[in-house]
């Protein structure tokens, strides 16, 4: 995949419409700090933009693969574009955090919305609830996560996590979160 072709040519064209999103997934774990090996591009998408996004993607060249009330993928063969998973903003938590997104730079003189921290967290946290054989590599990439945040002296947002904890039953997974991110001596 040629994540550079994509950006500028699929995610400014989105810019360019005012469509609301945020990269989410192992690209945007890279814009925060977190090196992960990634093959495709994941975004949270305003899903009242999601006729519009679709004319994007397909016009790109990219096909449709699957769609339900939450997600849609979009594929695209034979050329560098790769995949794109979009994750449907519509509920309370996904459209916080379309707001708590910011831009950064992926490149001098391209940025792109990415989630906070807390919120690819709580991302991983429901993928690893809803699929448990990915679950351990999605705690290690919270680790990871919580981790380079201490290492940078970037604060988190504890009861935010812990919402995300609460809404899956894992709140017993808090004490961990914090051990990673302030190790006993």
């Amino acid at each position: 995949m040629d994540f550079k072709q994509v950006i500028d040519e699929v995610f400014a064209r989105l810019d360019r419409e005012q469509i609301r999103y945020a990269l989410i997934g192992g690209f945007a774990m890279a814009m925060r700090g977190v090196q992960r090996a990634t093959v495709d591009l994941d975004i949270l998408l305003l899903r009242q933009d999601m006729d519009r996004a679709d004319e994007i993607m397909l016009a790109r060249g990219y096909q449709l693969a699957f769609r339900s009330d939450n997600v849609s993928h979009y594929r695209a063969t034979g050329t560098q574009l790769g995949r794109v998973d979009v994750l449907h903003a519509f509920r309370g938590p996904s459209l916080a955090m379309l707001e708590r997104a910011e831009r950064l730079e992926v490149w001098p003189g391209t940025t792109l919305p990415v989630a906070q921290v807390e919120d690819i967290i709580g991302l991983k946290i429901q993928a690893a609830y809803n699929d448990k054989e990915r679950a351990d590599q999605d705690w290690l990439d919270i680790q990871s996560l919580v981790r380079t945040a201490r290492a940078s002296q970037q604060s988190l947002d504890e009861d935010l996590i812990n919402d995300y904890l609460s809404i899956f039953g894992q709140e017993h997974r808090l004490a961990d979160i914090k051990a990673w991110y302030d190790p006993p001596e």
